[in-house]
């Protein structure tokens, strides 16, 4: 391993300067490599509180950074996962950013899964862009997100309308999937008629599986009024796509 790194390193895990600390970490930063993980666990668990939180926004970033190189271990997703919870919007901002990068090249469990749901209801414009463009990384679109991603299509940002609009194509839902999701503890309540507007636009381009997904509703045992603002929804678009025929 270099030697200047190893000294910058020894520096840094000395000293009681945030600023030296900080740009060690933005040294690390810039060049990324795999072995840079071994002097992240000092900076992780075993600086006082006070100047760990002086610093933890740049070793946040490191982590994506060697992240987007290389998969990563468990404890890391696990240091992401935990930090976020106790985070203001800025430090959550940079761990979603860092996951991101990290989920090119990492399996994500279930909790850092769990997190993204959350990011995307989060209140903070730039942590639910970029908890939609992990999901884009993904093999599979798990349930939990759906339910999440059901809130969001109720947005009127033409940004996140376009990222779930991405989602929904990226992945193959088919009728029964999405009736399911939406069946699945009352998440049908979710949606307000312009995002079941947006739901019929994205995944309903034929009358066919209009028709399959008017059904189902019809036969279910949804509340009424909720059932009404679906089937009137599905009714308008398939005068639609009749007239456009």
């Amino acid at each position: 391993m270099n030697d200047l790194i190893e000294a910058h390193y020894k520096e840094a895990k000395e000293s009681k300067d945030p600023e030296i600390i900080n740009n060690f970490l933005i040294e690390l930063g810039n060049n990324p490599k795999r072995e840079y993980l071994n002097f992240l666990d000092f900076f992780m668990n075993d600086l006082e509180r006070q100047l760990y939180n002086k610093i933890k926004l740049n070793l946040i970033y490191v982590i994506g950074q060697i992240g987007n190189l290389t998969p990563l271990s468990n404890d890391y997703l696990q240091f992401l996962y935990n930090t976020y919870y106790i985070s203001d919007r800025w430090i959550r901002a940079e761990i979603i950013q860092s996951i991101e990068k990290i989920s090119k090249k990492s399996i994500l469990d279930s909790n850092i899964i769990e997190l993204i749901g959350n990011a995307l209801r989060d209140d903070y414009f730039p942590v639910k862009i970029n908890a939609l463009k992990i999901i884009l990384n993904l093999k599979n679109l798990p349930e939990l997100i759906l339910k999440s991603l059901f809130q969001v299509l109720n947005s009127k940002n033409s940004e996140v309308l376009e990222g779930c609009e991405r989602i929904l194509e990226r992945f193959s839902l088919d009728t029964n999937l999405i009736f399911n999701a939406l069946n699945n503890r009352d998440n049908y309540k979710i949606l307000k008629s312009r995002a079941v507007r947006s739901l019929l636009l994205i995944r309903f381009k034929s009358i066919f599986n209009l028709e399959s997904f008017r059904e189902l509703i019809l036969n279910s045992q949804w509340d009424d009024r909720f059932k009404e603002k679906f089937l009137t929804e599905i009714d308008t678009f398939q005068r639609i796509l009749i007239k456009n025929m």
